[in-house]
């Protein structure tokens, strides 16, 4: 489909209709509206991608269900909700960045995601780093400093309680075998009931 197509496209479907086919996508899903234009995918991808570029459509989705994809988010991350959009390609980058300084930040779904799933990210950062991490919850920029702060400092207290735990256990698990091998009665094992016929 060429440029002229596109705006062929765009001009009968979507001109003047931009507010109206936002709602409708956000109301029934990009399914059932595609189904009731009857256009094909490449036909819909045109059109999708002038409401995500040209009206904000993710952002606007999401804001009207914001309970819906926090709670996506929290339990599953970004990756999840990018699916759940269908914008996984890199092109959708820019308005995604959007709808996550959204949800993660503005709505504090990012500490929450990570508290969430602290185990998984203590792992990773025990295995893999910090920068590791960083990169996986999407706030490698420069302006998440405070957050990558705030979330660093969640996971630092969670890997040095552990520790501790695993050696307050060691340390308890010594005492107690400890304690039982001074209290332990040692008999001869002729003496002892076992063998007595």
């Amino acid at each position: 489909m060429n440029l002229s197509d596109h705006n062929m496209l765009i001009e009968r479907y979507v001109r003047g209709r931009e507010a109206k086919l936002i709602d409708r996508y956000i109301t029934d899903g990009p399914t059932a509206l595609k189904e009731e234009m009857e256009l094909s995918d490449e036909e819909w991808k045109v059109l999708f991608d002038h409401l995500v570029f040209e009206h904000n459509l993710l952002y606007k989705t999401v804001v009207q269900a914001k309970e819906f994809f926090l709670d996506n988010y929290v339990k599953h991350g970004m990756a999840h909700v990018r699916e759940l959009m269908n914008t996984v390609d890199d092109s959708y980058n820019l308005p995604l960045e959007i709808v996550f300084d959204y949800l993660a930040i503005s709505n504090d779904g990012l500490y929450y995601h990570v508290l969430q799933n602290r185990d998984r990210y203590m792992i990773a950062f025990k295995a893999r780093g910090g920068d590791f991490v960083r990169k996986v919850l999407g706030i490698w920029k420069a302006k998440y400093e405070e957050n990558w702060a705030r979330i660093l400092d969640l996971l630092l207290r969670s890997v040095c309680e552990d520790i501790f735990d695993e050696r307050n256990f060691d340390y308890g698990l010594k005492a107690f075998s400890s304690m039982m091998n001074v209290n332990r009665v040692h008999r001869p094992i002729e003496k002892s009931e076992m063998f007595r016929k």
